[in-house]
C-alpha cells in the first residue's frame, strides 16, 4: 500500500524539484504579495481533488495541479519574453508528464493543458503561463498496514473449555516461521 500523502511534503518536493531547474530563478507557492517577483519564475497551486478509483480499499485522489510560468515583461536579460516564456511552457510540458518530484509512493504526473493565463490582474506586469497536470496519490491510511507485533501462533480452544484455567486445553494451529 501507498504511503498517505502529506499536502507540506507535496509541495516541498515538487517546489524542490522546480528549483532545480536550470532556467528557473524562484519557485514558490502562487504568490499572494504584490511586490516584484524574482523572474523567470514556477509558481505551483494545487486547485483540487477528486476521488480516484482503486482496489488497494486505501482512498486515493487524484490531484489537479497547476505551475504558473511567469517571465518579466520588462526583462532586461530576455530579448523576447514572449517567446521566452512559450518555450519554458513547451520545456516544463515536456519535463512534468511522469515526474513524481522524488515521491516514490504518489503516481506519475499526467499533463492537461498549457496556455496563457491574463486572469490576475496583480499580474499585468509579468507574462504568465499556466501547465496543468494531474497527479494520484493515496489520501487516507492504509486499510492493511501491520502494526504492533507480528503474530507469532495462533492457538485454537472450544467453548465452554476457554480461559486461563483451560491453557493445557488449547491446541496450537499456526505458528510463524523464525525470521
Amino acid at each position: 500500500m501507498a504511503e498517505p500523502l502529506s499536502m507540506a511534503a507535496y509541495h516541498d518536493a515538487v517546489i524542490g524539484t522546480l528549483k532545480a531547474l536550470p532556467w528557473v530563478a524562484d519557485a514558490d507557492t502562487y504568490p499572494e504579495n504584490t511586490t516584484q517577483l524574482m523572474t523567470p519564475a514556477v509558481y505551483l497551486s494545487v486547485d483540487g481533488w477528486d476521488p480516484k478509483s482503486n482496489t488497494s480499499g486505501q482512498p486515493s485522489v487524484s490531484l489537479s495541479v497547476s505551475l504558473y510560468i511567469v517571465v518579466d515583461r520588462a526583462s532586461a536579460t530576455i530579448t523576447k519574453p514572449d517567446i521566452y516564456i512559450c518555450t519554458a511552457a513547451a520545456d516544463l510540458t515536456q519535463w512534468i508528464d511522469g515526474q513524481q518530484f522524488g515521491l516514490s509512493y504518489i503516481d506519475g504526473a499526467v499533463f492537461v493543458s498549457a496556455e496563457p493565463d491574463a486572469f490576475d490582474p496583480s499580474m499585468d506586469e509579468y507574462l504568465v503561463w499556466r501547465i496543468t497536470f494531474e497527479q494520484g496519490a493515496a489520501f487516507g491510511a492504509d486499510p492493511f498496514a501491520r502494526g504492533g507485533v507480528p503474530v507469532k501462533g495462533v492457538w485454537l480452544g472450544k467453548v465452554p473449555e476457554v480461559g486461563a484455567a483451560h491453557v493445557a486445553d488449547y491446541r496450537k494451529i499456526y505458528e510463524a516461521p523464525d525470521e
